[in-house]
C-alpha cells in the first residue's frame, strides 16, 4: 500500500485566508485602541485622591447605592402615613419626573456617541431614464436609454485608531451615569423636603390648636369678668381687668388666624410636593410623629460616598477628562473606510446577472494643517472644563462635610433645647394655675394672671415649633448622609 501525501491547499485558497486573516488581525489591533483608557487618567486618580484626602478618615472606592438609601430612614419617625405620603411623592412629583427624562436623554446621548466605533451602511437604489439629442453623430443607436441601480450598500468606517470616538464615548458614559446621580439625589431630596413639609404641617395644625384651646380659654375668662363688671364689683377695678382681657383675646384670635394661614400655606405646598392640585385638603399626618432611636455614635466619613450628589460630581470629573483626552486626539491623522456593492443594467431583468455587479474599496487618511487655532482652543476648552468641575467637586465636599456636622451637632442642641422647653412648659403650666387660685381669692392682679397664661402658652408653642425642627433636622441629616445610618 502506498502512502500519499495530501494535496496541498490551492495557492488561491491560500492568498484567499492569509489576506483574510491579516484583516482579521489589523481590525482586533485597530479596535483594541479604543480600550486604551483616556489621556491624563493618572492625573484624574491623584485630584481624586487629593479631594479624598480631605476627609477625616480615608476614603475608599465608591461603593453601591443600596435600594433603600432614599427611604429606608423613614422607620425611624414612628409614623405609618409618612412613608405613604413620601411614596405618593415619587411616583407623582413632575420635577422628579423631569429628572427621570434627562436620564433618559443621557443614555440616548450615550447610544449616539457609542455608533461612531461601529461601520454607517447604507442602502440605495435608482432608476432613471435619459434622451440624447436627435442630431448625433452615430446612427443606429437609440436616443433613449435606460439606467437602473439596486441593491446598493454604501459603507463608510471611520477607525478609531487613536481611541478619539472611545473617549467621546467614555464622556458620554460617564455624563449618563452622572445623570442617574442626579435623579438618585433628587429622589432623596424630594423624600426630604417631603418629611420636613409633613411635619411642619403637623407642626402648624399643633400649633393651630393650642392657639385656638387658648381662645377659648380667654373668652371664658373674659366672661368671667363681664358678669363681674355687671355686678358692679369694683367698677373701676373690673372695667380695667375687661379692657385688658379683651385685648388679650383679640390677639389670641389674631394669632389663630395666622397659624390658619401657615397650616393652609404648608398644606398646599405639601399637596404640590405630592403632584396633585393645591386644594388645601390633603390631612397630612395629623400630629408629630417621634423618633425610634437616637444618632448612632461615630457614623464613618465613608458613608458620605453614598451621597449622590458627590457621586455625580466624580462621574462629570471623569466626563470632563474624557472629553478633554478626546480634544487631544483630534489634531491626530483620521483613518477612513469606503466602499459600496451592487448591480446596474440598462434593462431592468438583466440587474440580477453576475455581470451586473459593480463594487469598489477605498481607503482615506485625512489631517488637519491649519484651522487657525480651532483643535487647540478645543483642547483648552476642556481642559478648563475639566478645572472647573475639579473645583466643584472640591466644594460640594466640604459642603456635604459641613452639612452633616451642622446637622450632627444641631441634633444635641435641638435635644437639650427640647429638654430645657419641656421644664419650662410644666413650671408655666403650674405658674397659671397659682396665678389663677390667687386671682380667684383676689391676691393678685389680672395682669399676673394674663402674663401666666402667656407664658404657659408661648412656652407649650416653643416645645411643639423645637420638637418639630428636631425631627426636620434629622430628614436633613440622612439627606446629607445620603440615606439611613
Amino acid at each position: 500500500m502506498t502512502n500519499e501525501a495530501p494535496n496541498p491547499m490551492p495557492e488561491a485558497a491560500t492568498s484567499f485566508v492569509i489576506r483574510h486573516s491579516a484583516a482579521a488581525v489589523l481590525c482586533l489591533c485597530i479596535a483594541g485602541c479604543a480600550f486604551f483608557p483616556p489621556l491624563g487618567s493618572k492625573r484624574l486618580k491623584t485630584d481624586v485622591a487629593a479631594l479624598h484626602g480631605t476627609a477625616p478618615a480615608k476614603w475608599a472606592a465608591l461603593p453601591g447605592i443600596p435600594k433603600s438609601a432614599a427611604t429606608g430612614w423613614l422607620d425611624e419617625f414612628g409614623s405609618s402615613r409618612l412613608p405613604a405620603l413620601v411614596q405618593q411623592a415619587v411616583a407623582a412629583n413632575p420635577s422628579l419626573k423631569a429628572t427621570a427624562a434627562r436620564v433618559e436623554q443621557a443614555r440616548a446621548q450615550l447610544m449616539q456617541a457609542g455608533s461612531g466605533l461601529f461601520p454607517a451602511l447604507t442602502s440605495s437604489g435608482s432608476a432613471s431614464r435619459t434622451q440624447s439629442p436627435g442630431d448625433q453623430r452615430f446612427p443606429g443607436i437609440n436616443p433613449i436609454a435606460n439606467r437602473f441601480n439596486g441593491n446598493y450598500l454604501n459603507l463608510s468606517w471611520e477607525i478609531d485608531f487613536w481611541g478619539r470616538v472611545a473617549d467621546t464615548r467614555r464622556a458620554a458614559k460617564a455624563g449618563s451615569e452622572a445623570a442617574e446621580e442626579d435623579w438618585h439625589a433628587a429622589r432623596l431630596s424630594l423624600a426630604s423636603t417631603t418629611v420636613q413639609t409633613a411635619v411642619s404641617l403637623a407642626e402648624a395644625e399643633s400649633l393651630l390648636a393650642l392657639a385656638q384651646s387658648n381662645v377659648t380659654t380667654r373668652k371664658v375668662q373674659l366672661g368671667i369678668l363681664e358678669r363681674q363688671m355687671d355686678r358692679g364689683i369694683e367698677p373701676e377695678r373690673a372695667a380695667l381687668d375687661v379692657s385688658l382681657s379683651r385685648a388679650d383675646l383679640a390677639r389670641a384670635e389674631s394669632t389663630v388666624q395666622q397659624r390658619r394661614a401657615t397650616a393652609d400655606q404648608t398644606r398646599r405646598t405639601l399637596e404640590t410636593l405630592l403632584g396633585g392640585y393645591p386644594a388645601g385638603t390633603e390631612r397630612g399626618l395629623g400630629s408629630l410623629p417621634s423618633l425610634k432611636r437616637g444618632i448612632p455614635a461615630g457614623l464613618p466619613s465613608e458613608m458620605l460616598l453614598r451621597r449622590p450628589d458627590l457621586r455625580a460630581a466624580e462621574r462629570r470629573l471623569a466626563s470632563a477628562l474624557a472629553s478633554e483626552s478626546a480634544a487631544k486626539k483630534a489634531m491626530l491623522p483620521s483613518i477612513r473606510l469606503t466602499g459600496s456593492a451592487g448591480r446596474t443594467s440598462q434593462q431592468i431583468e438583466q440587474i440580477i446577472r453576475p455581470e451586473s455587479a459593480i463594487w469598489n474599496l477605498g481607503t482615506q487618511v485625512g489631517q488637519t494643517l491649519f484651522q487657525g487655532g480651532l483643535l487647540k482652543a478645543g483642547v483648552d476648552l476642556q481642559r478648563g472644563r475639566y478645572h472647573e468641575i475639579l473645583q466643584t467637586y472640591a466644594d460640594s465636599v466640604l459642603t456635604a462635610f459641613r452639612e452633616v456636622e451642622t446637622a450632627l451637632a444641631a441634633e444635641q442642641f435641638l435635644l437639650q433645647q427640647e429638654s430645657a422647653l419641656e421644664r419650662a412648659a410644666s413650671e408655666a403650666e403650674r405658674a397659671e394655675q397659682l396665678a389663677l387660685s390667687q386671682y380667684e381669692k383676689g391676691l393678685s392682679e389680672v395682669l399676673t394672671l394674663l402674663d401666666t397664661r402667656q407664658r404657659a402658652f408661648d412656652a407649650r408653642s416653643t416645645l411643639t415649633s423645637v420638637k418639630a425642627q428636631r425631627l426636620r433636622n434629622r430628614a436633613a441629616l440622612h439627606l446629607a448622609l445620603g440615606g439611613e445610618f
